[in-house]
């Protein structure tokens, strides 16, 4: 019988206020909305306010910006700018002024409407950061109840952070009192929807077998929602909702998973804003993790997809990545070796190669050589196969020194240009660690493959040769 946590009482309680608070509207006619502000260092010139829809702007040089739009919804906004993101609580006709650095975007201080709130966002943000146990693989290593209990822990540390919070500084606003509420709720689903694929990835020879009551968290969560993309949390909620519910799904699993989440959407989800949304968000995940996914789905995606600027945005970017498709011809490459000559893939011609983009400083990229060498190993002796991993650092020497520490094996080259390597910029990659998969004939078998930890690459080789 699992275990029964202290927390049950408080959970009901925000059940109850989700379910129960909704006597205010948050839609209104459309009105003149301001938001201005600097944002100093930022790394991209694009600025983005994104709710239900997205409304776009730029950044000065100084960093200065102003948008002005009309707005028909109040809700918790984001306003993306490169890799950093704030969330911000906007009520149609607000006027709303920031500061802040991008390097330090939780720092940002707000003045004009609606400030108290959007004081409590950047608490909020450094709560969530410092609450609980921010050690990754002691977090999802545990065993079910006590990561329950973790998680419990920590939603209950944010409650208490906002109720300080409010303590201390006037009441929240109605309508964002709710909504935060709810955001914590999401937040907290959300890393329970983690704990399978970050659990087995930390602890890949480990079989975790979830209770049947795991996913009761869900019961009581609105999953298929226009008004709660108005709630940040709820568009990071939706794409693992998807995966998590469809890899519960035991029918039709001779399907690729990509191709099963992408069928599901329709089947799960009503809302028409929410189905846009997850078709735009699978396929530009798919994107970065299995071109040859995508292409399974793109002409159906072209049909399904009413929001016609997604629909844009994913067909231009598919084009850019079509040379990069299983059968076609794989970019060639030539750099050295630690010797200093030089090695290029025309030489691999003839074995399947199995290629590892990584550096020294990527923690990741680390984290999987172990289990690389285990598969060197499984195929030592056959002379079909090829390993070869390109560094992609900027500090040869410190490249040099930890091959040799750590007496890597396979074939090992340095990219002397890293992120403005040709094997990076023909492979489009913008993350590491990254996996290449190349026939004996020397066609792409898979620009984006499984790591060495995962489970089906033994297949797929053996499967290659």
């Amino acid at each position: 019988m699992r275990l029964i946590h202290n927390y049950i009482v408080f959970f009901v309680i925000i059940v109850f206020a989700i379910q129960g608070c909704k006597s205010k509207t948050n839609t209104y006619t459309p009105t003149t909305t301001v938001i201005e502000g600097q944002i100093t260092s930022a790394e991209s010139p694009v600025l983005v306010l994104k709710g239900d829809t997205e409304y776009k702007s730029t950044i000065d040089p100084t960093g200065k910006f102003f948008i002005q739009t009309d707005l028909i919804k109040a809700g918790i906004y984001r306003l993306i700018v490169g890799y950093q993101s704030i969330n911000i609580f906007i009520v149609p006709g607000d006027r709303i002024s920031l500061i802040g650095d991008y390097r330090n975007i939780n720092a940002v201080q707000f003045t004009g409407d609606h400030a108290n709130e959007n004081k409590y966002l950047t608490s909020y943000a450094t709560a969530k950061e410092t609450s609980a146990d921010q050690d990754f693989q002691s977090f999802y290593g545990q065993g079910e109840d006590e990561f329950i209990k973790a998680v419990e822990n920590r939603t209950l540390q944010l409650v208490t952070s906002q109720q300080e919070y409010q303590k201390n500084n006037s009441p929240f606003d109605e309508i964002f009192a709710e909504l935060i509420t709810e955001e914590i709720s999401y937040d907290a689903s959300i890393v329970k929807m983690n704990y399978p694929t970050y659990f087995e990835y930390l602890k890949p020879d480990t079989t975790l077998n979830l209770t049947d009551t795991y996913d009761s968290f869900l019961q009581n969560i609105e999953v298929d929602s226009d008004e709660k993309l108005m709630i940040p949390s709820y568009h990071d909620f939706l794409p693992l909702y998807l995966d998590f519910k469809t890899k519960l799904d035991t029918t039709n699993t001779e399907k690729p998973l990509f191709v099963r989440k992408f069928e599901s959407i329709q089947s799960r989800f009503q809302s028409p804003k929410v189905r846009e949304l997850l078709y735009y968000q699978l396929l530009t995940e798919g994107m970065q993790m299995s071109i040859n996914d995508v292409a399974l789905v793109i002409d159906e995606y072209t049909k399904l997809q009413t929001n016609k600027t997604y629909n844009e945005e994913i067909n231009t970017v598919f084009n850019g990545w079509r040379h990069l498709l299983a059968g076609k011809d794989a970019p060639s490459w030539e750099y050295q070796d630690l010797a200093g000559n030089m090695y290029s893939s025309n030489a691999l011609k003839g074995k399947v190669v199995y290629i590892d983009i990584w550096a020294t400083w990527c923690g990741p990229c680390l984290r999987e050589l172990p289990y690389l060498e285990k598969m060197q190993e499984t195929f030592k002796g056959n002379n079909k196969i090829a390993f070869v991993s390109i560094s992609i650092d900027q500090d040869k020497a410190a490249w040099q020194a930890m091959v040799k520490q750590k007496n890597m094996k396979g074939i090992q080259l340095f990219a002397d240009q890293a992120w403005n390597s040709k094997i990076v910029s023909d492979y489009r990659i913008n993350g590491i660690p990254r996996f290449i998969i190349v026939s004996k004939e020397g066609t792409i078998i898979n620009a984006n493959a499984p790591r060495p930890s995962d489970k089906e690459l033994k297949n797929i080789l053996e499967k290659a040769l």
